[in-house]
């Protein structure tokens, strides 16, 4: 081999090295370009999961306040009146499911006492056009049924006479002869459905007595 041949032989080698480096450089940096979107794309899917939930959370929080909040307005209205505390939050029949059920005409609430529960269909909260949430009997005009289910438990809070002790009373069961009613114990209960298809549950619980 002459040394023109083994020279031209060495050029070609030194000319061929940058072109297989750089091919290998340009996959290096593809591959961090394709990781660094891929982490991205997860975080941004993560903080869109984040949102809908916490959007979600508040408003089952408010339509759970919202119906402590029913059953205290009534409390008190009944005091204004001059009348006994219990009022439209005591089932004849010892039923202790309730649905607080809006008036939209006159704005006034009461409480149904049909027989309900979370699961059940009565139990759903519509939302308007306007964005208002409500429950009621039927399904209201131009309303659509929002992913909320919403029931309010009255327990019944018994004091004995004697010994001054108190339980709260389930069931369809009331206080006994020698207890006297003094309060209601009251839990607002929202169940939807969550990212994922996977039901949860907020309750916001009180102790209300019959003390102004």
């Amino acid at each position: 081999m002459s040394m023109s041949t083994a020279f031209q032989e060495k050029s070609s080698t030194i000319r061929r090295a940058p072109r297989g480096q750089s091919f290998i450089e340009a996959m290096v940096a593809i591959s961090v370009i394709v990781s660094s979107i891929s982490s991205s794309l997860g975080l941004v899917q993560s903080s869109i999961t984040a949102t809908i939930n916490g959007g979600t959370q508040v408003v089952a929080a408010n339509l759970a306040r919202e119906g402590m909040e029913v059953v205290r307005a009534m409390r008190d209205t009944n005091w204004l009146k001059s009348r006994s505390f219990q009022v439209g939050l005591v089932d004849a029949g010892g039923v202790k499911t309730a649905r607080p059920l809006l008036d939209p005409a006159s704005g006034a609430w009461s409480l149904s006492f049909a027989a309900t529960s979370l699961t059940a269909a009565d139990a759903a909260v519509y939302v308007r056009m306007d964005g208002v949430y409500l429950q009621a009997d039927a399904q209201p005009s131009g309303s659509s049924i929002s992913p909320y289910a919403r029931v309010i438990m009255l327990q019944h809070l018994c004091r004995d006479d004697s010994s001054g002790a108190e339980r709260a009373v389930g069931g369809t069961d009331t206080c006994l002869g020698s207890e006297m009613l003094v309060g209601l114990l009251a839990s607002s209960t929202v169940r939807w459905r969550g990212v994922g298809g996977k039901f949860q549950t907020l309750t916001v619980e009180e102790r209300l007595y019959d003390w102004r």
